[in-house]
């Protein structure tokens, strides 16, 4: 049955690659995943996105992500978590409209997305409390800060910076060591890890000879 399922799909893809000089060919988007099984949608999605053109890959993320979403919501994470690995400046976006599609999965796709694109970390929990009810607000900023936690500093300047904490929800932004923090991104009031209040002592050494350089002295 999977032999027969990856048939369809290669000639649905043929079509698809047909119709890309052309832009991003919606229908055939559709078609591609019309036959397919759930288990088969992420591995679909992320074949289409591959498959596009650099020109149209964030386009064609999105349309994928909303047939993939349409014919299989419960894959949405796993979908989101492919197509924003290779389409990482979309990554925002993308899961902002995953969520307004599935927002039953939200703190999954924020997962996803920031695991999937860290650099845009900041701006993925922005755009998720931007289309998220505002109860939602506080839980997508600590599963983005539990999923990339060396990057809590950028993403609280994200949040502080992009409007997230406004009057529609409120977001109370982690300060506080990696160390201190449990695996849902919010500080465990036990702990006793701190951040130091001193700088550390800078680390000197005296010049040295390389015996293997050319030329040492």
């Amino acid at each position: 049955m999977k032999i027969k399922t990856r048939l369809v799909f290669s000639a649905a893809l043929a079509g698809f690659m047909a119709s890309a000089s052309a832009g991003v060919d919606k229908q055939a988007v559709k078609d591609a995943f019309s036959k397919a099984p759930g288990a088969e949608v992420p591995y679909i999605a992320s074949k289409l996105v591959l498959k596009a053109k650099k020109a149209d890959k964030a386009e064609t993320a999105m349309e994928v992500l909303r047939a993939a979403v349409a014919k299989k919501p419960a894959t949405c994470v796993a979908v989101v978590s492919f197509i924003s690995s290779l389409v990482p400046e979309a990554a925002p976006e993308l899961a902002a409209e995953a969520v307004k599609l599935t927002p039953q999965y939200a703190k999954g796709i924020a997962h996803a997305a920031a695991k999937a694109a860290p650099a845009k970390a900041g701006e993925i929990t922005v755009a998720l409390v931007k289309v998220s009810k505002k109860t939602k607000h506080q839980s997508i900023y600590n599963t983005v800060v539990a999923a990339v936690p060396t990057l809590l500093t950028s993403i609280n300047q994200a949040v502080l910076a992009g409007g997230a904490n406004d009057s529609k929800g409120t977001i109370t932004t982690v300060n506080a060591p990696i160390a201190a923090l449990k695996a849902d991104g919010s500080v465990d009031q036990s702990s006793t890890a701190t951040f130091p209040t001193e700088a550390p002592d800078a680390v000197t050494a005296a010049p040295g000879v390389d015996p293997k350089r050319y030329n040492a002295p």
